[in-house]
């Protein structure tokens, strides 16, 4: 097996609990045996599951499942919810989904043609049908010409790199307060005009270009996240 196959497999099994926490992952050389791989992909299995607060290290080198529920270590990494619970457990509310005329920030922000069509998506995103976030998100049309409805009710992440092949490098993020509309708050159903965290991302891909630029406000107005020395 990939190592892409491999993290989704062991992130799939710990969120769900099959892993539980503080349980040890077995050996390099039984997981290699297990998913027909070399050690080596299995090091970079690791090494990607401790970055991410999935697994801690011990003392003596090994690593064990950590308790990450409590944390939002996803909004520093370009992940998508089905990395930090079950498919079971998430749903989405598609807003909109429309195709628009790239207006002058859209054309500077997506680095495209002036007047490009762009993906317009409005989406809430739940948790246990709990809302969990309000995502704007715009995308080329040019990059992704026959995106569905269907598409943006799942993880657009997943999409963009099984779909159509690409491979994400990385997003460029801005934090701030905010405070939501009575429609946002109706959303998120949450009362009045609560201050809120909004999360800008500038998503590109390893050839350079820029797959989306979207815009995340989340039910919480603060950060609890684990990190790593």
């Amino acid at each position: 097996m990939k190592s892409k196959e491999i993290i989704a497999t062991l992130i799939e099994k710990i969120t769900s609990g099959e892993i539980p926490v503080d349980s040890y992952m077995q050996s390099e050389s039984q997981l290699s045996a297990k998913y027909e791989c070399n050690r080596h992909t299995i090091r970079k299995v690791i090494g990607y599951l401790l970055e991410r607060g999935y697994l801690i290290k011990d003392s003596h080198g090994s690593s064990y499942v950590n308790d990450f529920s409590s944390f939002d270590n996803d909004i520093f990494f370009l992940s998508s919810l089905s990395d930090f619970y079950t498919s079971e457990s998430i749903s989405s509310k598609i807003i909109k989904l429309n195709l628009i005329k790239a207006s002058d920030k859209l054309t500077k922000t997506l680095k495209i043609e002036k007047a490009a069509n762009v993906w317009s998506i409005l989406r809430v995103r739940y948790i246990k049908n709990i809302p969990y976030h309000i995502e704007e998100i715009y995308m080329p049309y040019s990059l992704f010409p026959n995106l569905t409805r269907t598409d943006c009710e799942a993880s657009l992440l997943s999409f963009i790199e099984s779909q159509y092949d690409f491979k994400i490098s990385h997003g460029i993020k801005n934090i701030s307060a905010i405070k939501l509309t009575l429609e946002e708050s109706k959303l998120l159903n949450l009362s009045g005009k609560p201050l809120v965290l909004q999360f800008e991302n500038t998503g590109y891909l390893t050839n350079g270009r820029i797959y989306e630029y979207s815009i995340s406000k989340s039910h919480e107005n603060n950060i609890h996240y684990y990190s790593r020395r």
